[in-house]
């Protein structure tokens, strides 16, 4: 479903598995982000999106949520062109800061 990897000072990238985040998933995949961030202790987390194809408005949903609880620490890296799309309809990239590379949201921090 996804990687976790600490990249230190706090920050862990999450490596989305997934081709598409849908209805499906949400349950588990919401369940899963919420335990490893109580696990980890995890303050600040990027998600790459790279592997995602394809995005519905339940798995945005499940960043929403995620971003409330990092208290907007979250930062979603490395969109495919339609799942930026996606974000950008949905309006995710006025509450969620969405960047191009990894490291570029890293520094974000």
């Amino acid at each position: 479903m996804f990687d976790i990897v600490d990249h230190g000072n706090g920050i862990f990238i999450v490596k989305m598995r997934l081709s598409e985040v849908h209805t499906l998933d949400v349950p588990e995949l919401k369940e899963k982000l919420q335990q490893a961030i109580i696990n980890k202790g995890i303050r600040k987390m990027v998600v790459d999106l790279s592997s995602v194809k394809m995005i519905t408005s339940s798995g945005i949903g499940i960043f929403l949520n995620i971003n409330q609880s990092l208290k907007s620490n979250l930062r979603l890296a490395s969109p495919n062109t339609e799942v930026q799309k996606v974000l950008e309809l949905t309006k995710v990239t006025s509450v969620i800061k969405v960047f191009d590379t990894i490291d570029a949201a890293i520094q974000s921090f």
